[in-house]
C-alpha cells in the first residue's frame, strides 16, 4: 500500500476549512501541538513553496503547491526532514449541509513505513482541527 485517505466531516463552512490550511499564521496554529513553536511560511499559487517548521523538534516540512482549486482542492509535493523523496498530499473540501467534509490523501511514499508514519501524523494532526476551528475567528 502506497497511500492513505483519512476523511473528516467538520463543522465549519468550507471557507473556514481553506484558510486553516493555506493561511501561515492559522496553519501554525493547529497543525503539531502548541509546545513545539510551529513557524509556516506560504506562498499560495500554482509553483509557490510553503514550509512547516519546529525547531524545538527539529522537523520542518517543505513543498511545493502543483494545483490549488480555491476552497476546493489543494495538492502538493511533501519533503519531510530527515526523509528521503517526497510524497504527493491532495485535500480536498465538499460543503454539507453541516459544514465540510474533508478528504485528505497521500501518496507516493518510498516504504510502508514512511506511509504509516505518516498516516498516524495525519490522524493527531487532524484531531486538533475541529478544536481549532471552534475557537477560532
Amino acid at each position: 500500500m502506497n497511500s492513505f485517505t483519512l476523511t473528516r466531516s467538520l463543522a465549519a463552512p468550507p471557507e473556514r476549512v481553506w484558510a486553516a490550511f493555506t493561511n501561515a499564521d492559522q496553519y501554525a496554529a493547529w497543525i503539531w501541538p502548541a509546545e513545539w513553536g510551529t513557524t509556516c511560511e506560504i506562498d499560495l499559487r500554482i509553483g509557490g513553496q510553503f514550509r512547516v517548521a519546529s525547531a524545538e523538534r527539529g522537523l520542518s516540512i517543505q513543498g511545493t503547491y502543483r494545483e490549488i482549486d480555491p476552497i476546493t482542492r489543494l495538492v502538493m509535493n511533501w519533503t519531510q526532514t530527515n526523509r528521503e523523496g517526497d510524497s504527493l498530499l491532495t485535500i480536498t473540501l465538499t460543503p454539507t449541509a453541516d459544514g465540510t467534509t474533508l478528504e485528505l490523501t497521500h501518496e507516493n511514499f518510498p516504504d510502508e513505513t514512511s506511509r504509516a508514519d505518516h498516516e498516524r501524523g495525519w490522524t493527531d494532526c487532524l484531531s486538533r482541527l475541529p478544536g481549532y476551528l471552534a475557537s477560532a475567528p
